[in-house]
């Protein structure tokens, strides 16, 4: 009886697209095997850009130390990815998937035990094209702890519902969505011209398309934030830089979220430049940041009592911002593809 309930349940692939990730391995694929959804109902597929470390060393045995632990493991299958892309190693996992589902956490995440099958029961229930949960930055280590802080904070890291929303409803977007996979079909794949920002660039063609996307906040992965601030600018930098190159080549909408850094760097930038003529203008510059840094203050303050880190958040804030802004002026005047 059990059997056949669970055969009525539609098949699930889920995907994990992986370079060099061995210190993050072990807590994302265990993650995926651990599941509560039946294991005969869903695959996982790894695709690797040629990892040198030992992710797949430890992938393996992470895969044979569960299949020991457990009674049935879902099916795990290996595949290459030489392009060395997340768009190209989604789109290869995507097309050798047997689900009529497809889902992915990055190599940097963890999903809750009922991750899967609550993605499952709310794509039935509301039958969006897409639905995603919440999601909850967490440090890998303590030296992480501060980045952590500053990345789950709506000040650091703006209001996105999978970040901060504790209702369900339609959303504009969805963080390690599920997916129908005949919707690939129709509007066709990730885009591998990005490097990043691929996700936002294919949920705009959804959105074109009429697809709608649902936000549940029962469906709860973690994702283990950069433990180092160079990681964590770079990683700042290069999501506001493809932000543009993204918005040129698909005019996609971006959120005003992703727009405000890079008007505080051309505020900071034209103002110092303006205030040698007019000392005014560096009166004013100083007045805002004055006022940016009140709130800095603020969203510290919600997240930590001690003087020492408060202080480190405020500084962290403004170099994300910056970098973030910088990245997105960059962006502006990098040629895509098309435009060479």
């Amino acid at each position: 009886m059990e059997q056949d309930k669970n055969m009525a349940l539609p098949f699930v692939s889920a995907l994990l697209v992986t370079y060099n990730e061995g210190a993050y391995i072990e807590k994302a694929l265990g993650s995926l095997i651990n599941q509560t959804y039946p294991a005969d109902r869903y695959e996982i597929i790894i695709v690797d850009g040629g990892s040198d470390d030992d992710t797949l060393g430890q992938a393996r045995k992470i895969i044979d130390f569960s299949s020991k632990k457990k009674s049935e493991i879902p099916k795990v299958t290996f595949l290459n990815n030489p392009k060395r892309i997340l768009a190209a190693g989604w789109n290869i996992g995507i097309k050798a998937s047997s689900g009529k589902y497809v889902v992915r956490i990055d190599a940097h995440a963890e999903a809750m035990p009922n991750f899967l099958q609550k993605s499952v029961e709310t794509a039935i229930a509301v039958g969006a094209e897409c639905v995603g949960g919440r999601l909850i930055t967490v440090a890998l280590d303590e030296k992480g702890i501060v980045i952590r802080d500053v990345l789950s904070s709506s000040f650091g890291v703006g209001n996105s519902s999978f970040r901060v929303s504790e209702k369900a409803g339609y959303a504009d977007t969805a963080v390690y969505g599920l997916y129908k996979k005949d919707l690939f079909q129709q509007i066709g794949y990730f885009d591998e011209g990005l490097v990043r920002n691929q996700d936002i660039e294919l949920h705009t063609r959804i959105k074109k398309a009429g697809g709608k996307f649902y936000f549940n906040p029962e469906i709860v992965s973690k994702y283990y934030s950069r433990n180092t601030v160079k990681k964590m600018l770079n990683q700042g930098f290069q999501n506001g830089k493809w932000n543009f190159i993204t918005l040129k080549k698909n005019r996609t909408k971006l959120s005003i979220r992703h727009v405000i850094p890079l008007c505080f760097v051309i505020f900071l930038i034209s103002g110092f430049f303006i205030g040698f003529g007019f000392h005014v203008a560096w009166m004013f510059e100083l007045s805002i940041l004055l006022l940016y840094f009140i709130l800095a203050f603020i969203a510290s303050r919600k997240k930590t009592k001690k003087v020492n880190t408060l202080f480190q958040m405020m500084g962290l804030f403004f170099l994300l911002h910056s970098f973030y802004g910088a990245g997105s002026l960059v962006g502006i005047f990098t040629k895509t593809k098309e435009e060479k």
